[in-house]
């Protein structure tokens, strides 16, 4: 497979999990902005910077990579979903945003296997 499909491949990958990570880090600190109890306001405040700091991690990958950040909230079935959980219990939100990096994690299983059959005796990474 062409090394340039393989690094579109992973940019969109990187790009999906960046924006996961942004939507996660808005909707846990707006949970925490309406939360009474001061207990679950800090476990929604520690998700909130976990995901802050994953999408950060996202990004610089990205710019090494020389490509664009995608936007925060940038077509309306993402201020929908944002709308949606917000106003929903936090357990639900907090099972959605597992769900969103269970379906990262297995994207980018699924790069590396792709990369790892066209390139069998080069499993090093992606360069």
């Amino acid at each position: 497979m062409n090394k340039n499909i393989k690094r579109s491949l992973l940019c969109v990958g990187l790009q999906r999990s960046y924006r996961h990570q942004r939507f996660a880090f808005r909707l846990y600190q707006a949970l925490a902005e309406r939360e009474v109890s001061a207990d679950k306001r800090e476990l929604l405040l520690i998700l909130a910077r976990n995901a802050e700091k994953s999408a950060a991690t996202h990004a610089i990958r990205l710019l090494r990579l020389d490509v664009k950040l995608p936007q925060d909230l940038d077509n309306w079935s993402d201020r929908l979903w944002y709308w949606l959980l917000l106003h929903t219990k936090p357990q639900w939100v907090i099972a959605w945003m597992e769900w969103q990096q269970h379906q990262d994690a297995k994207l980018y299983l699924r790069l590396w296997q792709l990369h790892s059959i066209t390139n069998p005796f080069n499993c090093q990474g992606f360069k």
